[in-house]
């Protein structure tokens, strides 16, 4: 097993004003617009949003995975060196080796007609020139510590013959043996049935922790991102509405959108009628000016309309609000379920 490291001060990742634009014939199209934030080695970064919030063009962006017609701006920084400015052999090799990818359907992303040891090793013997029976013995050593027993055989099989919490252990051992320093997890569960998920969850968890990987994770479930992350960002139509520690976000949100998102949980004590945040999700092009939650927040006032906000520290947050230090304390759950 692998030494585990702790979480340092050292940043690994550093995001800032970075902003991802879909050119459309003569008309630009913000998708992400001024996202910053920091990751320390050893350190878990839950991004989480509404579907459409930018969190998963965001990561494509930070990895330069981009489409053509899609344009970033900014600067990120891995391990003090610039991706955007890498040559196309470094960003290969920084792809292959730094960084991991754990994504949303394992099925759309394992070639079905190879067998999952083909998948596993190809990286090693073609990276890293290790031998097909190291290579697969390796692959045998990681499979048993994601969950899978009898290797060998899991080996020669495809695709179809695994379930799907079985294919997701796959794409985690697959990353693991990459050897990287960070983890990209893209709604890595939303697949699986809710006992898979947990269990997916722990296993991604209790690796990356052993290793001391640093990880971001893609989710629209702020329960489980607070389970498994040291600090969460909320985004919200391309934009960080707030980024603070797990804890202090679930306990306190300073943005009227994190407490929304708060007070939209399911009771696991009582059976209460659910609280929808109102109005319909918004998307950056859609947001000609002011906050970009203005036109679905109770506090909203003149001012959150005409001007957006600029992110600023608040009590250890980092919170997009122009009523943030008014509104403290006054955020929770019954009362964003009461306005509605």
């Amino acid at each position: 097993m692998t030494t585990s490291r702790s979480t340092t001060d050292e940043t690994l990742l550093d995001v800032a004003h970075l902003s991802v634009d879909v050119l459309t014939g003569h008309e630009v199209c913000p998708i992400v617009t001024d996202v910053g934030f920091r990751l320390r080695a050893g350190e878990a970064l839950g991004i989480v949003g509404e579907s459409g919030s930018g969190k998963s063009m965001t990561v494509r962006a930070v990895q330069r995975l981009l489409a053509r017609g899609v344009r970033a701006r900014g600067t990120v920084t891995f391990d003090g060196r610039d991706v955007y400015g890498m040559s196309p052999r470094a960003l290969r090799d920084w792809r292959a080796s730094e960084i991991a990818m754990i994504h949303q359907d394992p099925r759309a992303h394992i070639n079905p007609v190879r067998t999952v040891g083909d998948f596993l090793t190809e990286g090693l013997r073609l990276r890293k020139g290790t031998s097909r029976r190291e290579a697969q013995a390796r692959a045998v050593d990681r499979l048993a510590e994601v969950g899978i027993p009898d290797g060998e055989r899991r080996l020669a099989q495809y695709p179809h013959q695994l379930s799907g919490g079985l294919l997701q252990r796959v794409m985690i051992a697959a990353a693991l043996l990459a050897e990287p320093r960070l983890i990209i997890a893209d709604e890595p569960t939303t697949a699986l049935d809710v006992t898979t998920q947990e269990e997916v969850m722990a296993i991604l968890d209790e690796q990356r922790r052993e290793r001391g990987l640093a990880m971001i994770l893609i989710t629209h479930d702020l329960d489980l991102a607070a389970a498994v992350c040291d600090r969460l960002a909320v985004m919200y139509a391309g934009a960080i509405a707030e980024t603070g520690t797990a804890a202090a976000l679930r306990e306190h949100p300073l943005h009227p959108y994190t407490a929304a998102l708060l007070a939209s949980r399911p009771s696991t004590s009582a059976r209460v009628r659910l609280a929808a945040v109102p109005g319909r999700p918004s998307t950056a092009y859609e947001i000609e000016r002011g906050c970009v939650f203005a036109p679905r927040c109770p506090h909203a006032q003149a001012l959150c309309r005409e001007q957006a906000p600029a992110p600023r520290p608040l009590d250890g947050h980092q919170v997009a609000c122009h009523r943030a230090e008014e509104l403290r304390g006054h955020l929770n759950r019954k009362e964003m379920a009461d306005h509605d």
